[in-house]
C-alpha cells in the first residue's frame, strides 16, 4: 500500500512509491521531517555568472584599498589565488612573491576571476606555499582563525526565492542570526573579531588575535603542524556551543592551508561584493537590507559611459599554462 504526505514547506505530495515503498529508509527520512527532497536539501547553488568584461569593470572602478585592508594583520604576507571562469585556480604569488593592493587589483583586471582568495596563514615566503607536506619551506608567521557560517548548517524550511541581487534574503537572515549566536561564543576567548559577507549565503568570521600558543605548544621544527593542532583544539572547544560545524566545516576550520574570500572582492556567481561588515558591535546593527545594499554592484556593471580600458595594464600580461 502506498503511503504519502504533504511537504509542510512547499505543499508538494511525496509518495513512497517513488522510493521503493513505505519501508524505504529514504522515504521515512523525508517523512520524519515532513519535507520533500528539494526542501530538505535546501537551496541549490545558482548558476548565474557575471560576464568577464563586467568583472573587469568592477575591479577597475570599485575595488579600492579600504581602511580595514590597511589594518589587517600582515595582509600582504598572505598567499593569494583566484578561481577563473573555467574552474582553474591560479596562484598569484607565482608571478610576484609579495603582492600589494595595486598588484592584486591589476591581476584581477587581467584575469576577471570568479572568486579571489587569500590564505588564513601569513607566510614568510608566500610564493613557496604548496601542499601541506612542503609548506614548511614557506614558513608560517602567524595567521587568523576563520569560521565559515553557511546556510545549510542552520537551514530552516522556508519559501526559497533568489531575487535580482542573486541571494535569498531569508537564507541570509538565517545565516545572520546564526552568526550573531556564534559571535557571542567567540567573544569569550577573543576580542579582535571581524565579519565579512561571503557574497552569497553566509558570513566569514575572522579572529585576528588567534594565537597558537594559547591552545598548544609551538613546535619550531614543524610550525604548520602546530597551527593545525591549535585550530583543532579550538574548533573542538567551540563546536558544541555554536553548532556551526559539520564534518566538512570542521576539517576546513582545522586546515591551516585553507583559503578564504578576500574582503572587498567580487563574488561573480551572485554579482555581490564580499563586503567587510565590521566587528560584532557593528554587525548586529546591520539588517539584511543594509548588507545587500552595501554589496550591490549593478551601478558598476552597467555604466556605459565608462571607457573600457581592458587593454591598459601597468604590469605585463600573464602567461598562464593551460
Amino acid at each position: 500500500m502506498t503511503d504519502r504526505f504533504t511537504c509542510k514547506n512547499c505543499g508538494r505530495i511525496v509518495s513512497s512509491a517513488r522510493y521503493g515503498g513505505k519501508r524505504s529508509t529514504e522515504y521515512w527520512s523525508l517523512k520524519k521531517f515532513g519535507l520533500c527532497p528539494a526542501c530538505l536539501r535546501g537551496p541549490r547553488p545558482s548558476s548565474y555568472l557575471v560576464e568577464p568584461h563586467k568583472i573587469r569593470r568592477f575591479y577597475r572602478r570599485r575595488f579600492t584599498e579600504a581602511v580595514h585592508h590597511t589594518q589587517w594583520p600582515r595582509l600582504w604576507s598572505k598567499h593569494f589565488r583566484v578561481r577563473l571562469n573555467d574552474g582553474r585556480f591560479v596562484k598569484l604569488n607565482r608571478f610576484r612573491p609579495r603582492l600589494n593592493f595595486k598588484s592584486l587589483r591589476n591581476y584581477c583586471i587581467e584575469l576577471a576571476p570568479v572568486n579571489v582568495y587569500m590564505s588564513v596563514l601569513n607566510w614568510l615566503m608566500p610564493e613557496r606555499v604548496a601542499e601541506k607536506r612542503n609548506a614548511h619551506r614557506a614558513y608560517p608567521i602567524g595567521g587568523e582563525y576563520v569560521v565559515d557560517v553557511d546556510i545549510h548548517l542552520f537551514y530552516q524550511p522556508h519559501p526559497h526565492y533568489v531575487g535580482l541581487d542573486g541571494v535569498c534574503t531569508r537564507c541570509l537572515s538565517i545565516s545572520r542570526d546564526a552568526t550573531v549566536t556564534i559571535l557571542d561564543k567567540l567573544r569569550e576567548n577573543h576580542s579582535d573579531i571581524h565579519v565579512v559577507f561571503s557574497g552569497r549565503k553566509g558570513f566569514h568570521i575572522h579572529i585576528w588575535d588567534f594565537d597558537v600558543t594559547d591552545w598548544t605548544h609551538y613546535d619550531e621544527g614543524d610550525p604548520v603542524k602546530s597551527h593545525e593542532v591549535a585550530r583543532f583544539i579550538y574548533t573542538r572547544h567551540i563546536k558544541g556551543a555554536t553548532g556551526g560545524f559539520d564534518d566538512t566545516h570542521f576539517k576546513l576550520a582545522v586546515d591551516p592551508m585553507r583559503v578564504i574570500t578576500f574582503p572587498g572582492s567580487l563574488n561573480a556567481r551572485s554579482g555581490l561584493i564580499c563586503s567587510y561588515l565590521g566587528g560584532p558591535a557593528e554587525f548586529v546593527k546591520l539588517s539584511i537590507d543594509d548588507i545587500v545594499t552595501e554589496s550591490r554592484t549593478q551601478r558598476f556593471f552597467y555604466d556605459d559611459g565608462f571607457e573600457d580600458m581592458s587593454h591598459a595594464h601597468p604590469e605585463p600580461l600573464l602567461r598562464i599554462r593551460r
